[in-house]
């Protein structure tokens, strides 16, 4: 199948300002079969009635806040596509995001995902841009392109953290030996702004923690298996 469907899932909160930015970023791409779904997370601003100006061209699926893991999941649960993409409402996929990713799952190895370089870039004065050095993030989901059938191997996010999912399920998909392809692309751009929840990184820090806490909880219920 050269242009299997990839379901491109983007949970948003409150993301009045950047949500236009996004969706554009990956109509961008020029792929012919694509399910745009946006998982409104319970937002309280102007969000619902941007994405009314994108109903010919996405699927909106509303549900009360309950973070970026169940929006995820959900999403997931409504994709149809045989190929998934994850993008966050602040940020963009490059143009070459789907040319650079979807050939090597469409080889015959063996890969479950396939990931390429992430930059992040902030707007500044007089409307210019700086955009950093390129770099390899294997726990951001934005990079990437996933099969569906991985999620049947590793799992969904998981809905108890609202920091430290995107981590924990990485370690979960290497716990699984999943195959990755690292492609030499800069495939996401990583918005960088003042209400990025990352900002906050007493909260980012232990939402890491956890997820270590996590895999030491199941290798030791392995070894006492």
């Amino acid at each position: 199948m050269n242009n299997p469907l990839i379901s491109v899932i983007i949970p948003v909160y409150n993301g009045e300002r950047h949500i236009s930015h996004a969706l554009e970023s990956v109509f961008a791409q020029q792929y012919p079969n694509l399910e745009v779904i946006v998982m409104n997370d319970g937002s309280t601003d102007n969000t619902a009635q941007i994405l009314k100006t994108y109903t010919d061209r996405i699927r909106v699926i509303t549900q009360a806040n309950q973070g970026q893991s169940a929006a995820r999941n959900t999403g997931i649960k409504h994709a149809k596509g045989t190929i998934l993409g994850f993008l966050d409402a602040d940020d963009l996929w490059t143009h070459h995001h789907i040319q650079s990713l979807l050939p090597h799952l469409l080889q015959n190895e063996p890969y479950d995902t396939a990931r390429g370089f992430s930059q992040f870039f902030r707007s500044v004065e007089n409307k210019r841009t700086e955009i950093t050095k390129k770099f390899f993030a294997l726990e951001l989901l934005g990079s990437a392109l996933f099969r569906t059938s991985v999620f049947d191997r590793v799992g969904l996010f998981d809905e108890t953290m609202r920091q430290g999912e995107d981590l924990d399920w990485r370690m979960r998909f290497e716990e699984a030996r999943c195959i990755e392809k690292r492609v030499d692309a800069t495939t996401v751009l990583c918005r960088r702004h003042a209400s990025n929840m990352t900002n906050a990184n007493e909260v980012s820090v232990k939402g890491r923690i956890e997820a270590f806490r996590k895999k030491l909880q199941r290798e030791r219920n392995r070894l006492h298996a």
